[in-house]
């Protein structure tokens, strides 16, 4: 009996040694933006963002008035920006790795995976 134990035990030791680890489901980089109003303006940035779901851009959440402007996508991952929160509203995709002007404004994003 103990044998069996042992044997089940090495082998699911040797089932976990050579799975391969499951993705991550993040974007691999840095997106940067701006946000804030005229003559107010600040940065902010998400590092190695989340692409499992819809990230509503913290700095201007709840703030009708503000907008992120100016995205970078320096992650590996195209980026969808919408214009309302919570993902919602017009949406544009910057490609990963590209850069947009001061016209291009969300409220929200979420990031392409690929699945």
């Amino acid at each position: 009996m103990r044998l069996r134990h042992a044997v089940g035990a090495a082998l699911g030791a040797l089932v976990l040694t050579v799975t391969p680890p499951a993705s991550a489901h993040a974007a691999n980089g840095f997106f940067i933006y701006r946000y804030g109003l005229p003559g107010a303006q600040t940065t902010g940035f998400m590092q190695d963002p989340t692409s499992l779901h819809c990230t509503d851009i913290p700095e201007i959440e709840g703030h009708p008035l503000q907008n992120g402007f100016s995205p970078e996508n320096r992650t590996d991952e195209d980026v969808f920006l919408f214009l309302g929160e919570d993902c919602t509203g017009a949406r544009t995709t910057p490609k990963a790795g590209t850069s947009a002007g001061p016209l291009r404004v969300f409220k929200s994003v979420h990031f392409d995976n690929g699945s």
